[in-house]
């Protein structure tokens, strides 16, 4: 079953992040738990899939934390998003959080940029 939530994350986001590997290594069920809440919340609805990672990366970026807001920005992309699209996205999230928020998207705004590599993004 574990091998089968795997594919559902590479099809949603294009990878599966390392941490997410690590739960399922840790704690299977927790694992399953997580996939199956990600799969649906994150699903194309009344908002499409890209836009709610725009807004999850957002969110994380207001709570200051790094690799989620790069793990957001890489899915986001990863359905679509322009680059344009997830630096406005985290000028939302300047407005509403402050400079820390932005702070936190450093490694994202560098990706975009060109000066990351990109197997280095999102801790991959």
């Amino acid at each position: 079953m574990v091998y089968k939530e795997f594919e559902k994350f590479h099809k949603r986001m294009g990878f599966v992040p390392q941490l997410l590997e690590l739960v399922k290594d840790t704690d299977p069920e927790m694992f399953e738990v997580i996939s199956q809440m990600d799969d649906h919340i994150l699903k194309e609805g009344a908002i499409s899939a890209k836009n709610k990672r725009l807004i999850a990366m957002a969110i994380t970026a207001a709570l200051q934390c790094d690799k989620c807001v790069d793990t957001h920005a890489r899915a986001a992309l990863y359905l679509g998003a322009t680059k344009e699209e997830i630096m406005e996205a985290l000028f939302v999230s300047l407005l509403t959080a402050g400079a820390p928020s932005i702070a936190s998207a450093k490694n994202t705004i560098r990706f975009l940029r060109g000066e990351m590599d990109p197997l280095e993004f999102a801790g991959e």
